[in-house]
């Protein structure tokens, strides 16, 4: 017997339209709540940095020694800036995962070798005395006094040398160092036997701490840069990228090499950052930019189960079934902030997808219920692969999500011809 089959009309479609519409602003509400989050993560991040030492940057040393351009007697004098001629930075980092409340911070300690030359002048020569600079980001994390060891005299570095700053002007030659309370100095005299040309050798090791960042600037004519960590997730910051990278599970060890001329003034350096690759909620954030489209697409697949069951879902019933969609980024947060993002996925894709499925059931009284059951967890399938990948992620999205419209065409193909669907 052929019964009359039930087909949606215009106005309920373009009501259905709307509620997806509408969903936006809870989906933006969701997206808006991931950012607080993150946000109050980054406040934890802040406190554990300021009772620890924040993100490190390493820079020198630089030699200073007095000119002689003033243009009035009562003028500063100026101190002109000797670059070294080589700079050699070796980093050994150990990490440490700190937990405050249900945030992890990384930490580290790093044992950090830098030695080098830089090459007499004539004009430096004619100094007997001169100063040098060097600069740490965040003193806190020094763990003991640094020295330095240059023509075979050892030099204590010391702190915010107000006599220099208050009697000098700097030519800082390419602003590698703008004098602050975090650069370090150093009287030297060098020794009378030194003659022009000739290389000055230094070295100096120091013990730091910091967090979540190590970077170093490649103030020398020649820089080179050797990092070596346990940690297995680096991501490599700065202006300059390794020229040799080395990462497995059980570490990495990178290695740079920088020409002086190469490197702007306002150079970012070069060095690592400690990440987590699972970081849960920039997947969760991922995760939400799909949300309209698979609320889109359970809706016409919804569609589709009215017309192959011939019961009508009400308009009030398509907008819980939405809400529950975006209730499951809501339960995607909570989750992977106790258990982490792929079994919090898991989760509540699990408990939306069975959620949706009895509704439908209870809804239909059909098979169909089965259908857009399914067809709500393949696409959380289908979204959970697209966030793992990272190289092709929209091309494969994309396709995938093409596909399965394209099924969704086939399946809706014959929806307005009469009598298509016979009463079993």
């Amino acid at each position: 017997m052929e019964t009359k089959n039930h087909k949606p009309g215009a106005l309920k479609l373009c009501i259905i339209a709307l509620i997806s519409l509408l969903l936006l602003i809870p989906l933006v509400m969701v997206q808006s709540l991931i950012h607080d989050r993150l946000s109050t993560k980054k406040t934890v991040e802040d406190e554990i940095a300021n009772s620890t030492a924040r993100r490190q940057t390493i820079a020198g040393p630089i030699i200073f020694y007095e000119g002689s351009e003033k243009q009035k007697p009562s003028d500063k004098e100026i101190l002109h800036c000797l670059l070294s001629s080589t700079l050699n930075y070796n980093s050994e980092i150990e990490t440490e995962t700190l937990h405050r409340s249900i945030y992890d911070v990384v930490i580290y300690n790093s044992k950090i070798k830098i030695d080098g030359t830089f090459k007499a002048t004539n004009k430096l020569l004619s100094k007997k005395w001169c100063y040098l600079y060097f600069s740490i980001s965040d003193l806190k994390g020094l763990q003991s006094i640094p020295e330095i060891k240059i023509c075979d005299s050892t030099y204590t570095l010391e702190l915010d040398r107000e006599d220099i700053r208050e009697k000098y002007n700097y030519n800082r030659n390419g602003g590698y160092f703008e004098y602050s309370s975090n650069t370090l100095t150093a009287k030297i005299k060098l020794p009378e036997n030194i003659v022009e040309g000739q290389n000055l050798k230094f070295e100096m090791n120091l013990n730091i701490k910091g967090t979540k960042e190590q970077t170093f600037e490649p103030c020398s004519e020649m820089t080179t840069l050797t990092i070596q960590s346990p940690y297995p997730h680096p991501s490599f910051i700065g202006d300059f990228l390794p020229t040799k990278r080395d990462v497995t599970d059980a570490g990495f060890s990178a290695e740079w090499s920088v020409l002086g001329m190469n490197v702007a003034s306002n150079s970012d350096g070069m060095g690592v950052a400690f990440v987590n690759p699972s970081d849960p909620y920039l997947q969760s954030e991922r995760t939400s930019k799909y949300g309209f489209l698979i609320i889109a697409l359970v809706f016409v697949a919804a569609l589709l189960a009215e017309f192959i069951s011939r019961k009508e879902i009400t308009i009030v019933q398509y907008a819980i079934v939405g809400l529950s969609l975006v209730l499951f980024y809501s339960l995607l947060i909570s989750f992977s902030e106790i258990t982490g993002f792929g079994l919090a996925y898991l989760i509540s894709a699990i408990m939306t997808t069975l959620a949706l499925l009895f509704y439908f059931r209870r809804m239909l009284r059909n098979k169909a219920a089965y259908f857009v059951g399914g067809f709500v967890g393949l696409m959380y399938i289908i979204n959970y692969v697209i966030i793992q990948m990272e190289t092709f992620s929209l091309l494969t999205g994309s396709l995938l999500l093409f596909i399965m419209l394209l099924v969704l065409m086939y399946f809706t193909s014959n929806m307005n011809k009469p009598n298509t669907i016979e009463k079993q």
